[in-house]
């Protein structure tokens, strides 16, 4: 129970006093969320990731598995969602968001502080394999996710697009360029260049829970409780479950090692709450928006009490 106790005092508290701060200040001053968003996604997300990515001490071929296993933790997850949605005869417009929530994490303002938090001896090499789980997640939910709200009708050239307007694409690309060039150091030693990058990279964990505690700070009211409970349920609870087995089939074929960062994290960074960006694809097309919006928000005050829970199963058990 003390280890437990620790957890999340030293882990999860720390991120839910920013959030709070952050639905405080909205609740005072109405910020403004779009301007407070293009700055995250724009300045803060891809500095991080560019620093993250140079500074960190990662294996390419564990980049690849990494990715490997986001994809079949997505792949897993639909199938999952889909099943249950089925089963519980959700309406035409409720079963696209309810998908969404329970597929996709909050792999970004979520994602990189906890990960962060709970690996403080390497957090650089923790946030660059996180940075692979933000770009597959996102390519995702640009892809797939507008798929889902559009009942398989998406325009896939119209999805490529929109997904390729992500600075954070070319950032991390980028920087595992110079990595693998051994050109990095090159960069670093440009002060010029890099202190602005360490700057509006160090800023990033404190924006991004300010944001997110902004973005949940107008509490929505409960639609469809039956689906939002299993939709949390499935994201909280059945993902790092599934992740856990992922890891494990890993394991056996050789390509993570148990007790390892790698392994941990895998399965730690697939207990997020669900991902913000479902709230606007839910918005832009109309699909039950205000059932995604209370996904978000529960998800998210639920996670306090289930990534702890995670976190001491995984540092027992994976």
């Amino acid at each position: 129970m003390s280890d437990l106790v620790t957890i999340f005092t030293e882990i999860i508290l720390p991120i839910f006093v920013l959030v709070a701060g952050g639905a405080l200040l909205e609740k005072r001053f109405k910020l403004d969320i779009t301007t407070l968003s293009r700055l995250s996604f724009y300045v803060f997300v891809p500095a991080l990731l560019f620093k993250a990515l140079v500074e960190s001490t990662l294996q390419f071929d564990k980049l690849a598995v990494v990715a490997g296993f986001q994809t079949a933790l997505i792949t897993a997850m639909f199938l999952t969602g889909m099943v249950t949605g089925k089963v519980m005869r959700l309406g035409e417009r409720a079963y696209p968001a309810f998908l969404l929530a329970a597929v996709f994490c909050n792999s970004a303002n979520f994602g990189i502080p906890l990960v962060q938090l709970a690996f403080p001896d390497n957090p650089s090499t923790a946030t660059g394999y996180q940075a692979i789980n933000i770009m597959i997640q996102n390519l995702s939910t640009f892809t797939l996710g507008l798929v889902i709200v559009n009942h398989g009708r998406a325009r896939i050239g119209e999805s490529l697009k929109h997904t390729l307007r992500f600075p954070f694409i070319y950032v991390i690309v980028g920087a595992l360029v110079l990595k693998y060039l051994d050109w990095h150091t090159v960069v670093m030693n440009w002060p010029w260049f890099w202190n602005p990058i360490k700057y509006a990279g160090n800023g990033l964990v404190a924006m991004a829970l300010l944001t997110l505690g902004v973005q949940i700070a107008k509490t929505p009211r409960i639609r469809r409780l039956g689906a939002l409970v299993m939709a949390n349920f499935l994201r909280l609870a059945i993902a790092p479950a599934i992740a856990y087995l992922l890891v494990r089939v890993l394991e056996m074929l050789g390509l993570v090692t148990a007790g390892t960062m790698l392994a941990q994290l895998l399965v730690i960074s697939a207990a997020g709450p669900s991902a913000v960006n479902t709230v606007l694809i839910s918005l832009e097309f109309d699909s039950e928006p205000e059932f995604a919006a209370s996904a978000v928000f529960y998800s998210t005050l639920f996670s306090a009490l289930t990534v702890a829970v995670t976190i001491f199963l995984v540092r027992r058990y994976v």
